[in-house]
């Protein structure tokens, strides 16, 4: 019971990581909810469990996750930050 606890939110941290530089290299509004809600999920079991190194992961995911958000216009366009830069 001890083990599974030590690596709680850890998996989902990392594959929340994976999916969120797949979405900076690749395609952004496929990969970037995916690992938000990936993410999501890890942090509440990796807070849940008390587990630093899950949480940690799950920062660097959210972090990741936040770039890949700003730096795909699509995304930006759907949240209505869009024309943010052309105002005036």
């Amino acid at each position: 019971m001890e083990n599974k606890t030590k690596s709680s939110g850890l998996v989902a941290g990392v594959i929340a990581c994976v999916l969120a530089v797949l979405g900076i290299l690749f395609l952004g509004i496929v990969f970037i909810p995916l690992a938000a809600i990936t993410a999501t999920i890890g942090s509440v079991i990796a807070i849940k469990h008390k587990n630093l190194a899950g949480i940690g992961v799950n920062i660097l995911a959210w972090l990741l996750t936040l770039v890949g958000l700003f730096t795909s216009p699509i995304l930006l366009a759907a949240i209505g930050l869009g024309g943010i830069g052309l105002s005036q």
